[in-house]
Order: C-alpha cells, then structure tokens, then sequence
C-alpha cells in the first residue's frame, strides 16, 4: 500500500514538473497589439474627385400605398483618375446596392425623423454600401447633395 501511494504522489511530481516547464519554457504568445480596431488607410493627398451617382428616387410605402416619394442627388469623393473611372464604371452596381441599403430602412422608419429625412442616418447607410461595393478606403466620403421630398398623389 505505501508503494502505491509513493508511486502516484511521484507521479503527481513529474506531471506537474511537466506543466510547470512547459508553462515557464513552452511556446510564447505573440502580446495583445495596442488597438484591435482595424487600420483604416491614410487619406491621399492631392485634389478629390467627386463622381455623381445619378438622382436616387425612393418611394416610402405605407399601408399597402406610397406615401410619398424621396429624390437624393449623392456624390462620391474619391481620389486618382483611375479610381474615378472604376466608380463610373461600377455606378450601376452603386445605383442598387444604395437602393437595397435605404430602401427597407426608410419603410421601416430607421432613417426617418417622423415625416422628414434623416441625413446622416442616410449617409451613414449609403457610405456602408460603397465600401460593400468598391472596398474600404476607396470612397473617401458621401455627399448628399439634394433631397427633395414629394407627397405621393
């Protein structure tokens, strides 16, 4: 009895020696760098390009009926020749992805304010859609240049 008690308190000695060396001389975790949010690109310098996305015309639909209909002028900022081409070229695959990001939400309510518009809600949603269509860092900012609100007929 005395021997298998000295064996398992021996063998309890060796496993944690085992753990102790591991932990003090096993592999080392790489440290926690300063900031976990993600490094957003450094704004170029030079003169900014702003491409116009054509009017964006939305209906708000309540009750089975549009109540009234919501008309956006946007610009994009963008910086470099090429990257004003890529946008025009891409502007129809813009055109939709702003409709789908602001359609829901204006008959939901989340990016109007009673009756009228909230804008930055708008350009929030629009900017989100950009970088889901072009990337992040081409689209250096949103212009909302016109809204014009009509009641339906």
């Amino acid at each position: 009895m005395k021997k298998i008690i000295l064996l398992v308190l021996a063998l309890m000695v060796l496993i944690g020696a085992g753990v102790g060396g591991y932990v003090l001389f096993g592999p080392k975790h790489e440290e926690v760098a300063e900031s976990d949010e993600p490094q957003l690109p450094v704004k170029p310098t030079g003169v900014p390009t702003f491409v116009s996305i054509g009017p964006l015309v939305l209906p708000v639909i309540r009750d089975k009926r549009v109540e009234q209909n919501i008309l956006l002028q946007v610009s994009l900022e963008v910086y470099g020749d090429a990257t004003r081409e890529s946008v025009r070229q891409l502007t129809p695959r813009l055109n939709d992805a702003f409709l789908r990001a602001l359609y829901g939400d204006i008959e939901a309510g989340d990016v109007m304010q009673g009756q009228l518009v909230n804008v930055n809600a708008i350009r929030d949603k629009l900017m989100a859609a950009s970088e889901e269509v072009l990337g992040v860092g081409v689209v250096w900012d949103v212009l909302i240049q016109a809204v014009t609100q009509r009641p339906a007929m």
